[in-house]
Formats: structure tokens, C-alpha cells, sequence
């Protein structure tokens, strides 16, 4: 995971790169790409390879190339067609709106090809990123110059409250201490985070504390003597809310998700 600095931290949750190029073909077992719930969206390119997603139908529908993805409301699973190499820029839904033009709502789960989603602009990105297929250091400097150049023309239309509520959401208490945060009513706040976020405060809140719990259960240094203290500490019910929300949103408890996120290969989007 690459992180940006500066003023792109606005725009920026991160750059993930990922890589099964050196991994043994076919697989045992077939390698699986699990992600969690989520209030970002990203753009992805598929460098080599190609991966399948279920649609609504439950069929699996392949991907490649440049793709554009909205908030996640449900943990997602896709399956690798062959050995992956890819990278994924993963932007605040705020900031994606003012860049793209395109509502995050329109894109609440779903993972489509970028073509007829996005303008012409971005159609740079596959060949100026492949050229630098071997370089991530390179890729992410491509990333972030081509995107703070449209940040700079976009910014002055930026609401800076909105995003730092959506920062801070995760402690927030409900719509009534987010809409103070805005300063604005609690109708029209939830009428901004519907329009520039594509989910309500309350859904947003939820993606933001599971997001805070699996940080906390991946990382060995993080203040968590039992589940209970982790479910309190987050402002969870108890420990019991806590299994709920993470069992929704990312498919396990948090015992088994523990275990998984730390070294098993299918949770490496976990470890971002």
C-alpha cells in the first residue's frame, strides 16, 4: 500500500498494488480475491490477467483492463482467472464525485469496465501504467501527478468539512453529531453524504468502524486486551454488536478474521 502525502490525502486513501506473477499456475485451490464492505471507491487496473465477479444472478462475469468501482454496502469475493498482477487507487467518495462527475451512489456495489463510466481523461491511465508495469514506485508517481492536476482545478468545489466527517465518522454518536460536525441540519446532512459519499451517515459510520476494528485485529501493537475491550473501545454495543456488524460486512467474526487477515493470501486486500 502506497499512502499519498500532502495535499492528495484529501483525494488519497491509498495506492494497493498486488501481484500473483510468482505463485504456482494452476493453484491447488482456486485463488480468491476477498474484499470488505467499504465507503471508498477506486479505479483499478488490471495489469495481467483477468478476474471474475458474481452478478446479481450469481453467474461469474470476467474482468480486465481499467476498472471503476463505487462503495461497498457487502464483503465481495472474486475469483482469479489467472496469475493477477494489478493496482488499485483508492479514493474518497468526495473527492471521486468532484473528479469523475460520476454520483458514488451510482456505483454502490458494482465493479464495471471503465468504458462508458469515465471520460477520456482517464483513458491514459492503462498505457502510461503499463509502461511502468515494473516500477511501483513509478506507477504511484504517475497517479498522483496525473490526479493532483485535476485535484488542483476540483478543489476550490471541495466541501473540506464533509470529508473530515467522513474521517472522523467512525466516532461519531449518530446523524445529529455528524450534521453538528457540518454545521448544517441533520436532513441536509444526509442529504450531502447520499449525494457526495453515496451512503447515509449511519451507513457510512458502520463501514468506517468495521474498517477501524480490522485495523486494530490486524495489527499485533494495537491497544486490544480481549474482543470485548475492542468492542467497547469503537463504541460498539458489546462484544456481540461488534461480531455482527464484522460478520455482515466482511463474511467472518472477528476471531476467525483475526486469524485470516494476518497471513492468509485470500484476505490481502485486509492488509492494505
Amino acid at each position: 500500500m502506497h499512502l499519498p502525502q500532502g495535499m492528495l490525502t484529501e483525494v488519497l486513501h491509498g495506492i494497493g498494488f498486488m501481484s500473483t506473477l510468482d505463485e504456482a499456475w494452476p493453484p491447488a485451490q482456486p485463488h480468491l480475491n476477498r474484499f470488505p464492505a467499504m465507503v471508498y471507491c477506486s479505479i483499478t487496473l488490471i495489469l495481467d490477467g483477468a478476474v471474475a465477479l458474481p452478478t446479481e444472478e450469481g453467474r461469474p462475469r470476467a474482468l480486465s483492463g481499467l476498472l471503476v468501482s463505487g462503495p461497498r454496502t457487502r464483503p465481495v469475493t472474486s475469483v482469479s482467472l489467472a496469475p493477477v498482477r494489478s493496482l488499485s487507487a483508492i479514493l474518497y467518495p468526495d473527492a471521486f464525485h468532484l473528479l469523475t462527475g460520476l454520483a458514488p451512489a451510482s456505483l454502490q456495489d458494482r465493479d464495471e469496465p471503465a468504458a462508458g463510466w469515465l471520460d477520456a481523461d482517464w483513458e491514459a491511465w492503462p498505457q502510461a501504467l503499463c509502461e511502468r508495469a515494473d516500477d511501483e514506485a513509478a506507477q504511484a508517481a504517475w497517479i498522483e501527478s496525473w490526479l493532483a492536476a485535476r485535484w488542483q482545478q476540483k478543489r476550490a468545489d471541495w466541501d473540506p468539512g464533509l470529508g473530515e466527517s467522513l474521517r472522523g465518522i467512525a466516532s461519531h454518536e449518530g446523524v445529529a453529531e455528524t450534521a453538528r460536525t457540518l454545521g448544517v441540519g441533520e436532513r441536509q446532512a444526509q442529504r450531502r453524504y447520499r449525494e457526495q459519499i453515496g451512503v447515509t451517515p449511519a451507513q457510512a459510520r458502520r463501514l468506517q468502524r468495521m474498517n477501524e476494528a480490522v485495523y486494530a485485529l490486524r495489527d499485533p501493537a494495537a491497544s486490544k486486551d480481549t474482543l470485548a475491550a475492542l468492542a467497547a473501545e469503537l463504541g460498539y454495543a458489546d462484544q456481540a454488536h461488534m461480531a455482527r456488524e464484522l460478520r455482515e460486512l466482511t463474511g467472518l467474526p472477528p476471531s476467525r478474521l483475526e486469524a485470516h487477515i494476518a497471513s492468509d493470501r485470500d484476505y490481502w486486500a485486509y492488509r492494505l
